[in-house]
């Protein structure tokens, strides 16, 4: 977890991550956020790292898609989805 600023940015597989602003802006649009986010790049929400997937809108906590469990998207990643889509 970072105290660093930090910044979104949708990979190109449109799933959501967050790193410092040099390499978000190595994927093109990206937007600063008050998130944090885990070891992986993912953004924390409730205490937990979410696997976003922004063109799908599922959201998954405890890996992704295929081995993840899939959760009601929070409302601040889909905020976030639309400002870089």
């Amino acid at each position: 977890m970072s105290v660093k600023p930090r910044f979104a940015f949708l990979s190109s597989d449109g799933i959501l991550h967050l790193h410092d602003e040099e390499h978000a802006a190595q994927h093109g649009k990206h937007v600063q956020t008050s998130l944090t986010d885990d070891e992986s790049g993912f953004p924390i929400v409730e205490g937990q790292g979410v696997v976003y997937y922004a063109k799908e809108d599922r959201a998954y906590i405890n890996g992704n898609k295929s081995d993840g469990k899939l959760i009601a998207t929070p409302p601040v990643l889909k905020q976030l989805a639309a400002e870089l889509l």
